[in-house]
C-alpha cells in the first residue's frame, strides 16, 4: 500500500504546480497533495509539505522501500536548509533534489531502548499493517444483535457479554458498562434499544457533546436505512441547531413512542423534553436510558454541567410513573471509570438497588509513551516544535492554558506550519466544527480536502473528536490528573494502530497541575457562604425540597455571573458528596384552572428561560444548616476529593520519571475495589520509559500484555424468565421431550417460540442451527434471543437456560453439571435420552421434573 504511497507522492512532484488538478490517495499521501495544493494560497507552509513528505519517505522505508523522491526546486517548496531541519538529507539531480528522511524517535537513553524506540516508530509508520496492531477476537453475533444492526459478529468477547447483559436487563434496574475504546460499546445499548422499539417506544441516549449527537445520528440513519422502521422525521439527534418545528415534531413522536432513538444533551433532558419523556414513560413507551460517556456524570457533573447529576432526579420520575413491568432500563457506559465515578453512578441512577457492572476494562494497545524533561522553557519549546515536525501526523498537541494553546499555535504558524488550529474552552460549536472538518477531511459526512494535520488544544479538545488515524499526542505541559493524561492520549490509535504518546515537561508544569486541582476545589468556610446566600426558607417546595439561584453570592464575591454560577455548582456538588443535599432537577409550574393560555404560556416560558440559573435541592442532613457541622461535613469531603487528585497526579509523576509502568499507574487508577473482589482494569503496555529501561518488549510488540477481559452475563433475579416453574418442583433442570420425528418437527419448534416469547432468552445446543434461531428471534420480537454457542452462558450465566439437544446427542459433561446447580435449565431431548450418570437408563425414568413437549404447550 505505501509503496503505491510513494509512487504516489513522487507523481505528486512530477505534476508540480498543478497538484491542485489532482486527488491521490488516502492518508498522508492525501493530506502531502492538499498540502501542495496549498503552498500557492499560503494554506500550507513549506514546514507541511516538509514533514508530510518525510512521513511518506518512512512510512515506504517501513515496507523496504528506501528510494529517494526527486523534488523539484521552488520558492514555494522547502529549501536545501528548511529539508535539513526536517531531518531529510538531499542530493541535487537533474530535475531538483532527491530527498531521503532520516528516522528519529523522542529522547530515550543509548542502549537497547534507542532501537526499541527506533522499532517503535516503524511500527508506527506501519500503521494498520503492524503486526502489533490491535486485533480483536470476533465472535459470532446473537440473533438480536443481527436483527437490530445487520451485523454477523460482534468485535469482541467484552462487547457479546456487555450486549447481552443489557439486553437481559430487566425493567427499571441500571447496567454500567466498562469497555475499552474501539470495542464498539455505542452498540451495545443501541441493539437492544432498537429491538425493543420494533414496534412502538422510544429510547433516549445521553451523549455529552453535539459533534457526538450528530455521529449516533449518522450511525443510526444507516443502519435503519439498511431496514427497520424509521421514525416519522427521520432525525434522532435532539440538538440546538435544530429548527423549533421540527423540535417540536420530534417531542411530539417522543410523547407517542414513535421517536425509536434520540441522541441529547444533559441539558436538553431536564428543559425542553422533560415533558414529553415524562409522558412516554407514563403510557410504558419509554425502554431506555442511556448515558454514554458515563465518567463525566462525576467529573463535569460536579463542576460546570450539573444536569448531568440532576437528571437522576428525572430518572426517579419515570420509575415511579411507569406502568409495572415497563419501567425504562438504565445504561451507564464509559471506556474508563474509577472507584468514585463508579460509586457516582451507582448512588444517582440506580440507588437503594444496586447496579450490575459488565466490567471489561482494559488499557488501550495503541500508545507507547516518551517522557522529555526540560529544565528551562526555552529547551522544552525547541524539543516540541522537533517533536511537531519529525513525528507521524495527524497530530494533537495538548497544553493546560489557552494562552498557551494560542501561542503554540502562532509559534507552530511562524515556524513554517499553516495546517494547524486550535480548539480551547473558548472556541464555539462552529469553530469546533470547521477545525474537525479540517483535521478529518469530511464534511456532513462527505469527503472533502484535508486543511489541517495539527491541531493545538486544552482539556476541551477531547470528546467527541474520533478521528481513526491520528498517530501522535504532544503534551507540552503536566496534566493534572491521570484521567486527563489518559484520556487524551486516548486520541490517538483509534483504528487500532499503533500510536505515539510525547510529553515534554518543563519548569512549572508541577505547580500548574497543583493549583488547578487546589483552585477547583472551594474551601469550607467560603462553601458555607454560598450556600446562605443561595438557600431561602421561603422558596420551600413541600417536604425537604427547597429552590435555589445558581445567580446568589455574597457581596464581597465580584466574579462575572458566569464564574459565580459555577463556583454555587461545585459548591453544591460537593455538599452532595458530603451527603449534605440531593440535588433535582426543578419541577415545571402546573397549569392553574382557567388560566387563559397565552398566561400559561408565558409562565411556563418564564421557568424555562431561568431554568439554567435553578437547581431544586432536598435537605438530607437535618444539621445542614449548623454551621460548624456544615464545615466539619463539606471539610472531610474535600479533604478526600484533594487527596485523590494528589496521589492521582504523584503517581502520574512516578511514571513520568519512570520510576513505574505507566501501565501500572493506569490500572490501579481505574481499579474499582467491591465487596466481592476487585473489578480491575488488564494491563497493557506497548512502551515506556520504566519498561524501555529493562530492555526489549516481547515477540508480540508488547512489554506487557493483558488477557481478553471475559466478563460474565449478570442476571437480575425476579425476572418472569421461567414459565413452567412449577413442573421443575424442588430441582432446577426441567425435562421436556418429543417421542418421535413428527413430534420434534411440529411441536419443538412451537414450544420454542412460546418460551423465548414468555422471556427466555438464553438458548443453546446442538438442535439449533442458524436459520432456526433467526426465525425464533423474528417470531420473537420484540424480546432478544441470545444463542450460547461455546457453553459461556451454560457455564457461568445464574439465569434460566433453553437447551435443545438433536436425535443424536447426549447429555454432555457441562449440560449435566447443570442437573445439580442452582440455576434454572429447561432440557429439551428426544424421549429416550440416556441420563448421563447411569448408562442405559433414560433420562426421564431418573429425573422426576419431567414433561412431554405436547403437555408443555398446553400448560403454556
Amino acid at each position: 500500500m505505501t509503496r503505491d504511497t510513494w509512487a504516489g507522492a513522487q507523481a505528486l512532484f512530477n505534476s508540480w504546480p498543478d497538484v491542485a488538478t489532482h486527488t491521490f490517495g488516502t492518508g498522508t499521501l492525501r493530506r502531502l497533495g492538499d498540502a501542495l495544493a496549498g503552498l500557492a494560497t499560503n494554506e500550507a507552509g513549506w514546514r507541511d509539505v516538509a514533514a508530510l513528505t518525510r512521513q511518506v519517505l518512512l512510512e515506504a522505508h517501513a515496507r523496504g522501500n528506501t528510494s529517494r523522491l526527486e523534488v523539484p526546486v521552488d520558492p514555494l517548496l522547502p529549501s536545501r536548509d528548511q529539508w535539513q531541519e526536517v531531518h531529510c538529507q538531499t542530493l541535487p539531480s537533474t530535475r531538483g533534489l532527491r530527498v531521503s528522511a532520516t528516522p528519529w524517535h523522542p529522547e530515550v537513553p543509548s542502549g537497547k531502548a534507542e532501537q526499541a524506540a527506533y522499532d517503535d516508530l516503524r511500527q508506527v509508520h506501519l500503521g494498520l499493517e503492524s503486526p502489533h496492531r490491535r486485533r480483536l477476537e470476533h465472535c459470532p453475533a446473537d440473533p438480536f444483535w443481527t436483527e437490530a444492526l445487520g451485523y454477523e459478529h460482534y468485535l469482541s468477547i467484552g462487547q457479546r457479554q456487555a450486549a447481552r447483559a443489557v439486553a437481559l436487563a430487566p425493567p427499571g434496574s441500571t447496567t454500567i458498562v466498562c469497555l475499552p475504546t474501539g470495542h464498539g460499546k455505542t452498540e451495545v445499548s443501541l441493539a437492544p434499544a432498537l429491538l425493543a422499539s420494533t414496534r412502538r417506544g422510544v429510547s433516549v441516549m445521553v451523549v455529552p457533546t453535539v459533534v457526538l449527537a450528530l455521529d449516533m445520528e449518522r450511525r443510526t440513519q444507516k443502519i435503519l436505512a439498511n431496514g427497520g422502521r424509521q421514525s416519522p422525521t427521520g432525525r434522532y439527534a435532539y440538538i440546538g441547531g435544530l429548527a423549533d418545528d421540527l423540535k417540536r415534531e420530534m417531542r411530539d413522536d417522543v410523547r407517542t413512542g414513535r421517536q425509536r432513538l434520540l441522541f441529547t444533551s444533559p441539558e436538553a433532558l431536564v428543559s425542553s423534553l422533560k415533558e414529553p419523556l415524562e409522558d412516554a414513560a407514563e403510557a410504558g413507551l419509554l425502554k431506555y436510558f442511556v448515558i454514554d460517556e458515563a465518567h463525566l456524570v462525576e467529573q463535569w457533573g460536579s463542576s460546570f454541567r450539573p444536569e448531568f447529576q440532576t437528571m437522576s432526579s428525572q430518572r426517579r420520575t419515570w420509575l415511579s410513573t411507569a406502568p409495572q413491568g415497563l419501567e425504562p432500563i438504565t445504561v451507564a457506559m464509559s471506556a474508563t471509570l474509577t472507584e468514585q465515578q463508579v460509586n457516582s453512578l451507582e448512588n444517582l441512577f440506580a440507588g437503594p438497588q444496586s447496579a450490575e457492572i459488565v466490567w471489561a476494562s482494559g488499557l488501550r494497545h495503541e500508545p507507547s509513551y516518551y517522557i522529555d524533561a526540560h529544565e528551562d522553557e526555552e529547551g522544552r519549546r525547541a524539543a516540541v516544535l522537533r517533536s511537531v515536525s519529525l513525528l507521524p501526523r495527524p497530530l494533537a498537541l495538548y497544553v493546560t492554558k489557552v494562552d498557551d494553546a494560542e501561542a503554540w499555535t502562532e509559534r507552530l504558524r511562524r515556524s513554517g506550519f499553516a495546517r494547524v488550529t486550535c480548539v480551547t474552552g473558548n472556541s464555539n460549536d462552529e469553530e469546533r466544527r470547521r477545525a474537525l472538518e479540517g483535521w478529518s477531511g469530511t464534511t456532513s459526512g462527505v469527503a472533502g480536502r484535508t486543511r489541517h494535520d495539527i491541531v493545538v488544544g486544552t482539556s476541551a479538545f477531547g470528546l467527541g473528536i474520533d478521528l481513526p488515524d491520528v498517530r501522535t499526542v504532544v503534551h507540552a505541559c503536566l496534566p493534572e490528573t491521570v484521567d486527563r493524561y489518559y484520556q487524551e492520549v486516548g486520541r490517538g490509535g483509534r483504528d487500532g494502530a499503533p500510536s505515539l504518546a510525547c510529553l515534554v515537561s518543563g519548569p512549572g508544569d508541577e505547580s500548574v497541575a497543583k493549583g488547578i486541582n487546589r483552585s477547583a476545589v472551594i474551601t469550607a468556610r467560603r462553601a458555607l457562604e454560598r450556600w446562605e446566600w443561595m438557600f431561602r426558607p421561603d422558596q420551600h417546595l413541600g417536604a425537604n425540597r427547597y429552590r435555589v439561584s445558581l445567580d446568589a453570592h455574597p457581596g464581597d464575591m465580584s466574579e462575572g455571573y458566569e464564574r459565580n454560577r459555577e463556583w454555587n455548582i461545585r459548591t453544591l456538588n460537593l455538599m452532595v458528596r458530603a451527603g449534605l443535599v440531593r440535588l433535582h432537577a426543578p419541577e415545571p409550574p402546573q397549569r392553574l384552572e382557567e388560566e387563559p393560555d397565552a398566561e400559561w404560556r408565558a409562565r411556563l416560558g418564564a421557568f424555562y428561560a431561568t431554568i439554567a440559573t435553578r437547581v431544586d435541592v432536598s435537605i438530607e442532613d437535618i444539621s445542614t444548616n449548623v454551621g460548624d457541622h456544615f464545615v466539619k461535613r463539606f471539610d472531610a469531603a474535600r479533604s478526600a476529593l484533594l487527596s485523590e487528585q494528589r496521589s492521582a497526579l504523584t503517581h502520574l509523576q512516578a511514571a513520568l520519571r519512570g520510576d513505574r509502568c505507566i501501565g501500572d499507574v493506569l490500572g490501579a487508577y481505574y481499579r474499582v475495589p467491591r465487596p466481592r473482589g476487585s473489578l480491575r482494569t488488564g494491563i497493557t503496555c506497548r512502551g515506556c520509559p520504566r519498561c524501555r529501561a529493562d530492555g526489549g518488549p516481547g515477540e508480540d510488540g508488547f512489554y506487557r500484555l493483558a488477557a481478553v477481559p471475559r466478563p460474565p452475563v449478570p442476571f437480575a433475579l425476579g425476572r418472569p424468565e421461567d414459565p413452567l416453574a412449577h413442573y421443575r418442583g424442588d430441582l432446577q433442570l426441567l425435562s421436556m421431550w418429543w417421542d418421535g420425528e413428527q413430534e420434534r418437527r411440529d411441536l419443538v419448534p412451537q414450544l420454542l417460540r412460546m418460551l423465548t416469547r414468555r422471556g427466555m432468552a438464553v438458548v443453546g445446543g446442538p438442535g439449533l442451527d442458524a436459520r432456526t434461531v433467526m426465525r425464533l428471534q423474528r417470531d420473537s420480537l420484540p424480546r432478544p434471543v441470545i444463542v450460547d454457542t461455546d457453553h459461556d452462558l451454560l457455564n457461568s450465566y445464574p439465569g434460566p437456560v433453553l437447551w435443545l439437544l438433536d436425535d443424536a446427542a447426549k447429555v454432555d459433561d457441562v449440560v449435566s453439571t447443570r442437573l445439580e446447580a442452582r440455576d434454572v435449565t429447561y432440557l429439551l431431548h428426544p424421549k429416550r435420552v440416556e441420563h448421563p450418570d447411569r448408562p442405559g437408563l433414560s433420562l426421564i425414568d431418573i429425573h422426576r421434573a419431567n414433561i412431554s413437549v405436547r403437555a408443555a404447550l398446553e400448560a403454556l
